[in-house]
């Protein structure tokens, strides 16, 4: 998923709202990649879902409805 544009990471608390969160990313045919934390961020989780940043509103907000609301730094 590495090209010259730009991305965000989506920091979550548990690994259980990545997983929760991947499930409602895929149904919504959004490109993603979950991989580690970057050592330069700090997350209660492992884990954080990398995604195309021009998809990160419209992401952000269907995540919102089911309650997750990740912190977002852009990359």
């Amino acid at each position: 998923m590495k090209s010259d544009r730009e991305f965000s990471i989506l920091l979550f608390q548990s690994i259980h709202q990545v997983m929760r969160a991947e499930n409602i990313i895929s149904k919504n045919g959004c490109n993603y990649q979950i991989i580690p934390v970057p050592s330069e961020y700090s997350s209660e989780c492992g884990m954080c879902i990398e995604i195309d940043s021009l998809n990160t509103s419209s992401i952000i907000s269907e995540l919102q409805k089911y309650n997750i609301e990740p912190k977002v730094v852009k990359r």
